[in-house]
């Protein structure tokens, strides 16, 4: 996974492990949506907030103290607000993660998510 993983993202394969372990989340999948919501670990909420992903608050994009806090505040809100729901396939977590016409999204970004996290959750499953 780390081969794949490139900016502030490189060398956190243990992270989503052991966030994958604690939550009960495929850790491949973690990476994919962490690698897609990035652009690869180079994104400014990457880079500046430790936010892999792309996880919104009352007052924008979240920050987190590290990029391991990142990845597992990430995962343990894929298990309460999804997992826990039924939401456990890429598809049904798009439509509630990212989805497609979401005032947040102006450029229509999200219509890419499901292919785009598809492509990397393949590449490491």
């Amino acid at each position: 996974m780390n081969n794949t993983l490139s900016g502030v993202l490189k060398g956190q394969g243990d992270a989503f492990v052991q966030a994958g372990k604690k939550y009960g989340i495929d850790p491949a999948l973690l990476a994919a949506i962490a690698i897609h919501e990035t652009g690869n670990g180079t994104s400014n909420a990457a880079k500046n907030k430790n936010n892999v992903g792309g996880m919104m608050g009352k007052n924008g994009l979240m920050s987190f103290s590290s990029i391991q806090e990142g990845i597992d505040k990430m995962a343990s809100n894929l298990k309460r607000n999804y997992f826990d729901q039924g939401l456990t396939s890429i598809a049904q977590i798009q439509r509630k993660y990212a989805p497609v016409g979401a005032a947040n999204d102006p450029t229509n970004l999200n219509k890419n998510w499901i292919s785009g996290v598809t492509k990397y959750y393949n590449m490491f499953s």
